[in-house]
C-alpha cells in the first residue's frame, strides 16, 4: 500500500505491466493501472459482498481529489460514531484547555449551546444547515454571542477535519449573515458627569469601576491580576497580546483594594441595569471605561507612545520590534496624571 504521501508524480510514473494491477492508497482508494488508462476506483466488501465504484480517470482526477472522494465515500458507508458532544469534548482537552488563554469562555459554548443542542448528534452527520440553526437559535442572547458560537462551532468541526472524523467543515462556508451580527468600532467615552455619576454609585461595583478608570486596565486584568508593591502586575497568561504588564498604583487606586469578588459577566449586568436606571444612553460598558481613560490621558498632552504602553497595546510598524523600552518613569507619571484629571472632574460642582 502507498503512503499518504503519495504524489502526482508517483502516479503518473506508474506503469502497465503486462497485465492490469491496482495500486492501493489506503481508505479503500486504488489506482487501476490498465494498458492504454488509468482510472481511481474504490473497493469495498460490504457484509461479504465487494463493491466497486468508478470515481475518474487520472490525469483529470488529481491524486488530493480522488482521496477526498474516496473519504467521503467512506464516510457514507462506515460514517463515524463519535458525537458531536464527544468531539467538543476532545477539542477542548486537547486544543482549548492547552492553548486558549480564556478556556472558560469557550466552555460557556459548549455547556450554553453546542451539547444541548448538537451533542447527541453523530458530527458526521452534521450539515451546514445544522448549524446554522443552532447559530440562530442562539440570536435570543445577542448576534454578537451567536457570532462567537459560529466561530466555536467553526473550530470544533475544523478539528473534526484535522482528527479525521470528518473530510469536510459544515460550518466553514457559513458567514455572518446567520448570526446577524453587524461589527461596529465603539467610540464610546464617558462624560464628565457620566463620571461623576458612577464614581458615586452606591453599590460595591463601583470601587470596581473607579479602579478601571484609575488604571486604564481590562476588567479580566483586573479582576484577576495582583498587587505587587506599588504595582498591578498582569501576567502575560492574563494579557491579551500574551505579554506581561503592570500599571502603577496610585494613592487612588490602592483606596479601591481589594476589589469586589464578582465575576465580568455580573459587574457587566449590574453596569447596564445602572445606566438603565440612570436613564443613560447609550449605555456604557467596562471597555469603555477604558477607552476613557486613554482619551483623557491624550487631552492632557500625555504622549501616544505612552499611552499605548500604559494600556499594554503592541506597538505600530518597526516600533513593535525594536522599541522594547519599559518607560517605566513616563508611565508613573501618566498615571499620576490620569488620577489628577479625574479627581478633578470628580469633585468638580
Amino acid at each position: 500500500m502507498k503512503s499518504h504521501f503519495y504524489t502526482e508524480k508517483q502516479a503518473k510514473a506508474e506503469r502497465w505491466e503486462g497485465k492490469d494491477r491496482l495500486v492501493c492508497l489506503g481508505d479503500g482508494l486504488y489506482l487501476n493501472v490498465r494498458r492504454s488508462s488509468k482510472t481511481w476506483l474504490t473497493r469495498r466488501t460490504i457484509r461479504g459482498t465487494l463493491q466497486v465504484r468508478t470515481l475518474g480517470a487520472f490525469p483529470e482526477l488529481s491524486v488530493k481529489a480522488a482521496r477526498t472522494q474516496a473519504l467521503v465515500a467512506k464516510q457514507e458507508r462506515e460514517p463515524s460514531n463519535l458525537t458531536v458532544a464527544q468531539l467538543a469534548e476532545n477539542f477542548y482537552r486537547d486544543v482549548i484547555a492547552r492553548e486558549h488563554r480564556r478556556p472558560h469562555f469557550f466552555r460557556g459554548y459548549l455547556d450554553r449551546a453546542v451539547l444541548p443542542d448538537l451533542g447527541t448528534r453523530r458530527a458526521g452527520t452534521v450539515t451546514p444547515s445544522d448549524i446554522a440553526a443552532c447559530v440562530q437559535r442562539y440570536r435570543t442572547r445577542g448576534t454578537r454571542s451567536a457570532d462567537q458560537l459560529r466561530s466555536v462551532l467553526t473550530a470544533i468541526f475544523g478539528f473534526a477535519v484535522e482528527t479525521g472524523v470528518r473530510v469536510d467543515n459544515p460550518a466553514a462556508l457559513l458567514t455572518r449573515r446567520v448570526s446577524g451580527y453587524r461589527p461596529e468600532s465603539r467610540r464610546r467615552v464617558l462624560t464628565d458627569d457620566e463620571i461623576r455619576r458612577v464614581w458615586h454609585a452606591p453599590s460595591v461595583n463601583a470601587r470596581l469601576i473607579r479602579f478601571l478608570l484609575l488604571t486604564g486596565l481590562r476588567i479580566s486584568e483586573a479582576q484577576r491580576g495582583h498587587r505587587d508593591g506599588p504595582r498591578w502586575i498582569v501576567p502575560a497568561a492574563l494579557a491579551k497580546n500574551g505579554r506581561a504588564h503592570w500599571v502603577h498604583l496610585t494613592p487612588g487606586a490602592l483606596e479601591q483594594l481589594p476589589l469586589p469578588a464578582c465575576t465580568a459577566t455580573n459587574v457587566q449586568a449590574w453596569l447596564r441595569r445602572w445606566c438603565d436606571g440612570q436613564g443613560i444612553d447609550p449605555r456604557f460598558t467596562p471597555h469603555d471605561l477604558r477607552r476613557t481613560a486613554a482619551t483623557r490621558l491624550a487631552d492632557a498632552a500625555v504622549a501616544p507612545f505612552i499611552v499605548e504602553r500604559l494600556l499594554n497595546h503592541t506597538l505600530p510598524g518597526v516600533m513593535a520590534v525594536y522599541n522594547q523600552a519599559e518607560y517605566a518613569e513616563e508611565r508613573i507619571a501618566a498615571g499620576e496624571t490620569l488620577a489628577q484629571v479625574l479627581l478633578a472632574v470628580v469633585e468638580a460642582v
